[in-house]
């Protein structure tokens, strides 16, 4: 039999609340039709749609009980399909970063510092890194913000190798003849104006002097020697002052001075003689005389029945301030061929030859020669006070420095204070610190801080001019003609010059050639000056027999010539 009339399946519903879209009836049956996420005959399990293609998510899918959503990885934010992930730019928060540049990547940023920095993420802040924890040095290291320095003892010769960080001799790019002629006599070995030689002869009879010599100078004024006793008693100076031959001498407590002859400082060999004949002193040039002085009296003096005769080459046995007029006793002059007295001085020959500080430069040439070992240093004033506004001071370095180097790396010249800082410095360096660039270079500094860089070609063999002018608002280096390029900003370059200026009120020694014991970090360079060098300060020309001191290996009137090799 059929059953007609059958009950409503869905009621009460089977279906589960939660999970049922809606119950159909089927006569007998029932259907319960799932709400999206749910399933199950009675529409009571929840969908997993992560599990198939994850869900339609681009990144993350996150599974919940009848539903699903999508997110996104940190540095992606969610589009508004609700599916797709899109980049964050991080950088687009000014504060990011804080003060370092900020690069926005793919889900991400990164803060950047300039190299030589870190960056430290708490104060957002790009901090130096000390480089010199890490001894790349093998000397001395120097931090500075943002990178660091290598230092060498120059003063011992050393210079920064091709690498930076080590260091290598000072050796000579271009070579000079410096060989010596054993049969010469030097007379400017004695910075002090001593003497380089002292003769005293004795005789049972009357003497007459007899002296005769070839002579070569570039200096204009100097001792050649001194004749006679005491200071008190009798005697003769010979000496050149502006490049003639001047004779001073004193006879019986008077004193005169007489000048004359060719100008004779032109670097040629020359024949001087000096004689007393029948009371009369003659001096002849090239066998030409030039002075004839009548004298009342003998040169050799007799004491306790002996005739005695005191005669001292390249200087005299007391002070210049007691000559007749006074002269710079020092004198950069050679002798050759020498004869005093007929050539009873045998013993003089034999101590040349064995001391080659005694003898002269084979060939010179006009100019100041430094060896690469010494300075000299002068006490001159940067500061004028002008007469018009009373006590308004102003101050000017001007420096012209001619020089044929034979050495990359020295110092031409520097001042420095009584603290030993070295408030201005021109100098040779064979690299460009900041960009550590191997180069030849001229460098002006204050202190360690380079205001002004010009390359050179330092082993050309050619003579350069540096020229150098710094005062207030103003610091050039030109070289040969052509302007440094500056490396101070405007605000270092007047912060730099107001150092200068303090400097120099105080008391100040200018350098030439080098520098003493000062700290290697004192100066961009503290190695000594190798080859020939003329310097003009402040428009005057300086004369290294006038300075407070000169080592005794600089020349300071004659240069060896460069020595050409052949090919």
């Amino acid at each position: 039999m059929c059953v007609q009339d059958l009950p409503d399946q869905c009621t009460p519903n089977p279906c589960d609340k939660e999970g049922t879209k809606a119950c159909q009836d089927l006569m007998g049956n029932f259907y319960c039709l799932c709400k999206a996420g749910w399933g199950d005959r009675y529409c009571d399990k929840d969908v997993n749609e992560c599990i198939h293609q994850n869900g339609g998510c681009n990144q993350i899918c996150y599974n919940k009980v009848g539903s699903f959503h999508c997110a996104c990885y940190s540095g992606y934010t969610l589009s508004s399909d609700s599916r797709t992930c899109e980049d964050t730019d991080e950088c687009a928060d000014v504060d990011a970063c804080g003060e370092a540049r900020c690069k926005n990547l793919m889900g991400s940023y990164s803060c950047l510092c300039d190299k030589g920095y870190k960056y430290d993420s708490q104060k957002k802040v790009c901090q130096d890194v000390n480089e010199c924890e890490e001894k790349p040095c093998e000397q001395i290291c120097v931090n500075s913000p943002g990178s660091y320095t290598c230092h060498c003892d120059g003063r011992g010769g050393l210079k920064l190798s091709e690498d930076m960080n080590t260091c290598e001799d000072i050796l000579p790019c271009v070579p000079f003849n410096v060989a010596k002629s054993v049969k010469s006599l030097y007379l400017g070995r004695m910075f002090s104006g001593i003497p380089v030689i002292r003769l005293r002869f004795k005789r049972l009879q009357p003497t007459r002097l007899v002296a005769e010599f070839d002579f070569r100078t570039f200096d204009p004024e100097g001792v050649l020697f001194f004749a006679g006793g005491h200071q008190d008693s009798t005697w003769i100076v010979l000496a050149l002052r502006a490049g003639r031959l001047e004779l001073q001498l004193r006879y019986n407590g008077i004193g005169r001075v007489t000048s004359s002859g060719p100008v004779i400082n032109h670097g040629m060999w020359q024949t001087i003689s000096v004689e007393e004949l029948e009371r009369n002193l003659v001096i002849k040039v090239n066998k030409d005389a030039v002075m004839k002085i009548a004298v009342a009296g003998d040169l050799f003096q007799l004491d306790r029945g002996l005739y005695h005769l005191n005669l001292t080459v390249g200087g005299i046995p007391f002070k210049e301030k007691d000559l007749i007029q006074p002269i710079n006793p020092r004198l950069d002059g050679c002798l050759r061929s020498w004869n005093w007295l007929n050539g009873e001085d045998t013993t003089i020959q034999e101590t040349v030859k064995v001391n080659t500080k005694m003898q002269c430069f084979s060939v010179t040439e006009k100019g100041s020669y430094y060896p690469g070992n010494g300075f000299a240093f002068y006490s001159l004033d940067y500061v004028r006070t002008s007469l018009d506004v009373g006590t308004e001071t102003t101050w000017e370095i001007d420096i012209v420095a001619r020089i044929r180097p034979a050495t990359d790396t020295g110092v031409l010249v520097a001042l420095m204070g009584e603290d030993h800082t070295v408030p201005l410095s021109v100098a040779l360096v064979d690299y460009h610190s900041t960009k550590k660039l191997k180069k030849q270079l001229v460098i002006l500094a204050i202190e360690n801080v380079a205001l002004s860089l010009m390359e050179i070609k330092v082993c050309d063999s050619q003579e350069h001019v540096v020229t150098v002018s710094v005062k207030e608002g103003e610091a050039s280096l030109v070289v040969d003609g052509t302007k440094g390029q500056s490396e101070a900003s405007p605000a270092q370059l007047k912060e730099r010059l107001a150092l200068l200026r303090r400097h120099l009120r105080d008391s100040v020694h200018t350098f030439v050639g080098g520098l003493p014991d000062v700290p290697v970090t004192s100066a961009p360079v503290t190695a000594f000056y190798q080859g020939c060098m003329t310097l003009e300060i402040n428009k005057k020309a300086l004369d290294l027999d006038e300075a407070v001191y000169k080592h005794s290996d600089i020349t300071s009137h004659s240069c060896p010539p460069i020595e050409h090799v052949a090919a």
